[in-house]
C-alpha cells in the first residue's frame, strides 16, 4: 500500500482508544448525495403509537402513527427481535429515537451523544443486544463517517470507529454478516467496509466500478450478501471470495437501479423504491429468486404511491412482518438546503407501514 495517501483512522472502544493508518484516500464521483443540518437543542417529546387499518392500491397494511417531533427527518430503521422495540435514526436531529410495544417513543440516544451525526442506517446485534448505527456530517473541508455500536440495555457506546477524509464518503447502510463481520456501504466512496469488532479493526473491503454508488444492503440463507447500487442495480457479492455479479431478470430497470433500503426474505429480496419525482410513484418491491439466488424470477409491487410516502427510504423485519420507514421527507429537506428552518409546517411525526409478507 502506498503510505503516502494514508489517513488517520480513530477506532474508540468503551476501553481504549487506538490510532492505526490503514485508509487510503480515493477519488469520488461528483454525485452530491450527503444531507447536511444544523444541529438544534431539542426537548424530548414522547409519543403514543396509533395502528389504523388500511388498504393502499397494491396491499393491506398496518400504519404506526407516532407523536415524534416533525422535523425528525428520519432515514434508518431496525427492530429488537426479543422487546419488538422500534428504532428510528434521524438526520435532521442527529439521534436515535425507541418506540416501545406500547407506543411511547423516547430518545434511545440524545442529539450528538458519543459523537453521533447525522443517522442512516442501522442494524441490531442479536447476540450482543448491540445496536449497530452509521452517522455522517460534512464539517467544513472534512467528510466525516463514523459506526457506532450501542449496548441496548445501557445506551452506552460499545465501539465506534471514525472516517475523516477530505475527500467524499457517506457510510449509508450496513449488515451483521453470519461471519461476524459487519460489512458498510460508502455510497460516495463506491465501496464497502468492512469492521470485525472482535479485533477492532476496520478496513476497506472492496473498492470496484459494479459496485459505484452502493446503498441498502442484505444477505441471504447462504451468506451472499446483496447490494443495491445506482450504477448497476442489484449486485450479489461472495464476502468469501469478493466475486460479483449483477441479479438480474428485473422488469422495470429504473427501480431496480434506484433502491434504497434492502431486505432478504424467504428466497426474495425487497427494495424501497424512491427516486421518483412523486410520491405516487415511489413503490416497495419485492423480487423473487431462483434457487441458486443469482437471477430475479420475477417480481410484484407490494406497495405504491401510499397517502404516507414522504420518501420512504428503508426497512426492518420481524418475523413474516415488514416495517416500512415512511415519511423520510428528504425531498423537502435536501431542497431545503438540508435544512429544516422555515419547512416545519410541510413536514410529519415518524410514519411506519407494517406488510404481513407472503
Amino acid at each position: 500500500m502506498d503510505t503516502s495517501h494514508v489517513l488517520p483512522l480513530t477506532i474508540i472502544t468503551s476501553s481504549k482508544t487506538t490510532f492505526v493508518s490503514i485508509i487510503p484516500r480515493h477519488i469520488f464521483a461528483e454525485k452530491e448525495l450527503h444531507k447536511e443540518s444544523t444541529m438544534k437543542k431539542y426537548t424530548l417529546i414522547a409519543g403514543i403509537l396509533i395502528i389504523l387499518n388500511s388498504a393502499s392500491a397494491q396491499s393491506n397494511h398496518t400504519i404506526i402513527l407516532t407523536k415524534t417531533e416533525k422535523d425528525v427527518i428520519p432515514e434508518g430503521i431496525t427492530i429488537d427481535p426479543f422487546k419488538g422495540t422500534i428504532y428510528v435514526s434521524s438526520i435532521a436531529h442527529k439521534k436515535i429515537i425507541g418506540i416501545d410495544s406500547n407506543g411511547v417513543n423516547q430518545d434511545f440516544i440524545t442529539t450528538n451523544q458519543d459523537g453521533f451525526l447525522e443517522g442512516l442506517g442501522m442494524k441490531i446485534d442479536a447476540k450482543k443486544h448491540w445496536l449497530w448505527a452509521v452517522s455522517n456530517e460534512k464539517q467544513d473541508n472534512w467528510f466525516i463517517s463514523k459506526l457506532h455500536a450501542f449496548d441496548l440495555r445501557t445506551h452506552s457506546v460499545k465501539q465506534q470507529y471514525i472516517l475523516k477524509d477530505t475527500t467524499r464518503h457517506l457510510w449509508n447502510d450496513l449488515i451483521i454478516h453470519p461471519n461476524g463481520k459487519v460489512y458498510i456501504t460508502d455510497t460516495y466512496g463506491s465501496s464497502i467496509y468492512q469492521v470485525d469488532p472482535e479485533k477492532q479493526k476496520l478496513d476497506v473491503f472492496l473498492k470496484d466500478s459494479l459496485i459505484a454508488w452502493p446503498n441498502g444492503i442484505c444477505f441471504n440463507a447462504n451468506k451472499k450478501i446483496y447490494v443495491a447500487t445506482y450504477s448497476h442495480g442489484l449486485i450479489q457479492l461472495d464476502p468469501a471470495t469478493k466475486k460479483l455479479s449483477q441479479v438480474k431478470g428485473y422488469t422495470d430497470s429504473v427501480k431496480a437501479y434506484n433502491l434504497d433500503g434492502l431486505i432478504y426474505w424467504n428466497n426474495t429480496i425487497i427494495g424501497v423504491y424512491n427516486g421518483a419525482a412523486d410520491n405516487k410513484d415511489n413503490a416497495i418491491v419485492q423480487y423473487s429468486l431462483n434457487d441458486a439466488g443469482n437471477k430475479i424470477v420475477s417480481e410484484r409491487t407490494i406497495d405504491k404511491g401510499n397517502e404516507h410516502f414522504h420518501e420512504p427510504t428503508t426497512a426492518a423485519l420481524l418475523g413474516s412482518k415488514l416495517f416500512v420507514l415512511a415519511n423520510s421527507y428528504l425531498s423537502a429537506y435536501n431542497t431545503n438546503h438540508e435544512s429544516v428552518n422555515s419547512i416545519e409546517d410541510k413536514l410529519g411525526p415518524v410514519t411506519i407501514l407494517v406488510y404481513e409478507l407472503k
